[in-house]
């Protein structure tokens, strides 16, 4: 399968936020008196989806659009529930992580808020044992890796047994909590059953000779968001600059992987340890969309349905979950 970029809605985004950025940032010069070099701790999960953090890593763009007043520290942390607890010890900032991880941080009360979201992200489950062909098929000692407690791998293999007449607890006897890397190891060995991934890995199970049963969308009957961006609200109200700067470094990020597909790939495969024709072939069999307008219209969408199947105490909204920066970039 080819790699598409959808370029929908980036252009205009970026100019908007280019311009809010400029603002912000030059407002800061003017008004803030000189300052010592702020660090900005960001992590991001594991696939090739994240690829912006590698980007604006590698080129610095954090620092660029700080004007040097932000130095800024990557680091890659398996699981959004690593990552919110992260937060609230307030040994990260920023993060990328998958949208139904950062709306469960949300509606615990952990101080977060999305600054943006990709889509569209698919991640599917796959197998290798032929007697599977369908979540249907699962039983009682089977292991499907989903990552962890409370990522959207989690809630969708939840909903799944939910739409075939089964129960949360029959969902989460089959749940083994892994990271994408580790379950492609144990698939290899067939220590466990399935495991509900996205790219890079997913393409590995299908040169594997693995079968896929399902995937997010059949299973929601839509496109989930795919990686967002969260700050940590505490630390992005002490420094607003610091939200300005995020924007920018990811827009442009985003446009450069758009704009230089193969160079990105290279340069993001490395960061996972692949060498650079491997990382191109997988970059071009993964199914990846560049959309963020895409991704932040969805976020509402997701946030709704999580509660009205239980994942979620509260029924948050656009408002709820993003910062008013974002709001803005959706003319909200």
């Amino acid at each position: 399968m080819k790699t598409k970029y959808t370029i929908i809605g980036v252009a205009i985004i970026i100019i908007i936020a280019g311009s809010y950025g400029y603002t912000l940032v030059n407002k800061e010069e003017q008004e803030q008196p000189e300052t010592s070099i702020v660090e900005v701790n960001l992590a991001y999960q594991f696939g090739f989806h994240y690829g912006q953090n590698v980007i604006m890593d590698h080129f610095n763009l954090i620092e660029k659009y700080s004007g040097g007043k932000l130095t800024a520290n990557f680091m890659k942390i398996s699981g959004g529930s690593t990552i919110n607890e992260a937060i609230v010890t307030k040994n990260i900032d920023f993060a990328s992580m998958s949208a139904a991880a950062a709306i469960n941080g949300i509606d615990n009360g952990v101080d977060t808020k999305i600054l943006i979201s990709m889509g569209m992200k698919v991640a599917e489950i796959w197998t290798w044992r032929e007697d599977i062909q369908s979540i249907e098929d699962f039983s009682e000692g089977d292991i499907v890796a989903t990552v962890n407690l409370g990522s959207t791998q989690y809630v969708s293999l939840t909903k799944a047994y939910l739409d075939i007449g089964r129960t949360r607890e029959e969902a989460q006897a089959i749940m083994g909590f892994f990271s994408h890397a580790d379950a492609l190891q144990l698939m290899i060995q067939r220590e466990i059953d399935a495991a509900f991934s996205g790219p890079p890995y997913t393409t590995e199970y299908e040169k594997m000779g693995y079968h896929k049963i399902a995937d997010e969308a059949t299973i929601w009957g839509t496109y989930l968001p795919g990686s967002c961006m969260i700050g940590r609200v505490e630390f992005c109200e002490e420094h607003p600059e610091a939200i300005a700067a995020v924007l920018m470094a990811w827009f442009e990020a985003t446009e450069y992987i758009i704009s230089n597909p193969r160079e990105a790939s290279e340069i993001i495969g490395e960061a996972y340890e692949y060498d650079a024709d491997e990382a191109w072939d997988l970059w071009q069999e993964a199914s990846l969309e560049w959309n963020p307008t895409y991704g932040l219209s969805a976020l509402e969408e997701l946030a709704s349905m999580m509660y009205q199947l239980g994942f979620t105490e509260n029924d948050l909204t656009f408002e709820d979950i993003c910062f008013k920066q974002t709001l803005g970039l959706m003319g909200r």
